[in-house]
């Protein structure tokens, strides 16, 4: 199982490496025949060179992995045959309405998005957050493509900076996102030099920092720069762009090739996900109810003991001291501690602000505690909390134990003493 999950990783991060490489390779492409001037068929054929490109790509990904591409083949050929289109448009054949293939491309996929959601519903399935946004991304671009026919067939006079204006606001979008990254990768430097973090958050962060900028800031200069272009018949900064994109591609290849096992740890700590969206929806922990009256004794913020009651009896699982042993030298070592610092209303504060820390979750500190681990006996967590760090691993956040199943507790009358509501199985 961890070498599949390791495999999906893999093939994630170079799925974003191909992406971000030809989105750059199509805008260099297209700079390059401002430059030079070419003909409007070097650069539709250049184009559909990148198409074969990634139909080969998606057909190996489809034949070796399995993985589903139909719709980004589908997606692929008919971006083929709308530049075919358009080059008949433009160059041989003005009078061809081509704004019409755009309104038929649009009633495609909104009837494909519709007719994947309905069937997702009616198997029960979760429609998931990033299913659903990059559905929403892909119709607003082709709402895009269709304000690019439009203007060229001139069915509408807008300027240029008006026909991109979807563009500009999903740019927009993604560069108040990268910004807020950015402040955070600051953050990540300063916390480098002061030993605070690890060296895969400084360079899996500088890395991805690299990858956003290719899908916020340099779009926005290209699309300044075409825009100013179609106006203008003129600009001089495309050669500058030009060569950023190439220099640009290069150093975030060269930078995954260098440090591939810093980055593929990072995402995997940012909790990127790495299974298919058909597999993303949560399992509901099964909790089975406890007859026996068994009760916990919290001996720490994060350990506890379980005792049982029978026939008058008090009998310890799963330790080898005695519950009664362990709670005398807890409380003499809190006795010693504050009569040493009894004089310290500073310390006196310190001691209240820990002991409120230790009564909340020692992952979120958001709220208290209610699940304790087991075989290791470890708690100090929430249901929540342990819900997450399952779907990430199944040992203990502090011990590294296996965890077979886990306690759901609720707080008694007496203090440090807890009841057992019920037990969940892990799978």
């Amino acid at each position: 199982m961890r070498d599949d999950n390791t495999n999906n990783v893999n093939m994630k991060i170079w799925q974003l490496m191909f992406l971000q490489q030809i989105s750059q390779s199509y805008q260099i492409i297209y700079l390059s025949y401002l430059i030079w001037k070419y003909d409007l068929l070097y650069l539709m054929s250049q184009y559909w060179m990148l198409d074969i490109f990634m139909l080969t790509a998606l057909g190996l990904l489809r034949i070796k992995f399995k993985a589903i591409v139909n719709n980004l083949i589908m997606d692929t050929l008919i971006g083929s045959v709308l530049k075919l289109l358009l080059l008949i448009n433009v160059k041989y054949y003005q009078q061809f309405q081509i704004q019409y293939f755009s309104y038929a491309i649009m009633a495609y996929y909104f009837i494909r998005v519709l007719v994947q959601n309905i069937r997702k519903i009616s198997n029960n399935q979760q429609i998931s957050q990033y299913s659903f946004i990059i559905q929403g991304i892909k119709l607003l671009f082709v709402l895009q493509i269709m304000l690019v026919t439009m203007k060229h067939t001139k069915t509408i006079t807008w300027n240029w900076y008006s026909v991109f204006s979807i563009s500009w606001g999903l740019l927009i979008i993604s560069f108040i996102v990268y910004f807020v990254f950015l402040l955070s990768i600051g953050e990540t430097i300063m916390d480098y030099v002061r030993n605070r973090t690890t060296k895969t958050q400084l360079i899996g962060g500088l890395w991805f920092s690299l990858y956003m900028n290719s899908f916020s800031i340099l779009p926005m200069w290209f699309l300044l720069e075409v825009s100013w272009y179609e106006e203008t018949n003129y600009s001089n900064t495309t050669s500058t762009l030009f060569l950023v994109l190439i220099v640009y591609n290069g150093i975030i290849l060269l930078g995954l090739i260098l440090f591939f096992s810093y980055i593929k740890l990072y995402i995997i700590e940012i909790r990127f996900n790495t299974t298919n969206q058909t597999n993303q929806t949560r399992q509901k922990q099964k909790f089975i109810q406890i007859d026996i009256p068994y009760k916990i004794v919290q001996i720490s913020s994060t350990y506890f003991e379980i005792i049982r009651y029978q026939k008058n009896m008090i009998t310890v699982q799963h330790s080898n001291q005695s519950v009664i042993h362990q709670k005398t030298k807890l409380k003499a070592f809190e006795f010693v501690g504050k009569t040493e610092q009894l004089q310290s209303p500073v310390a006196e504060r310190e001691l209240e602000l820990i002991k409120q820390i230790e009564e909340k979750c020692q992952i979120c500190y958001d709220v208290e505690p209610n699940i304790v681990l087991l075989p290791c006996q470890h708690g100090g967590i929430c249901e929540e909390c342990i819900i997450k760090w399952l779907e990430k691993q199944k040992n203990c956040y502090i011990c590294r134990q296996k965890i077979e199943k886990y306690l759901r507790v609720a707080k008694t009358h007496e203090e440090g003493k807890f009841t057992i509501r019920d037990i969940a199985m892990c799978d």
